[in-house]
């Protein structure tokens, strides 16, 4: 995985919810779910199905800003 970004981002709301939800058994925090969700972090592909809807939800969530 990639190193995060220096920049203080947080998750909207309802995103983090979800990626609170999605995360669980993961050894992903929700730094991680948001740098997933915005396509600056690549998982393995066991876990490309959660990267999959972590970028649904943030794109999302894009749409209707």
């Amino acid at each position: 995985m990639t190193q995060p970004p220096d920049q203080d981002c947080q998750l909207p709301g309802p995103l983090a919810d979800y990626a609170d939800r999605l995360l669980l058994g993961t050894d992903l925090d929700a730094a991680d779910a948001l740098l997933i969700a915005s396509g600056q972090l690549d998982v393995p592909a066991e876990l490309q199905g959660l990267a999959d809807a972590l970028r649904a939800g943030w794109t999302a969530e894009e749409d209707a800003a």
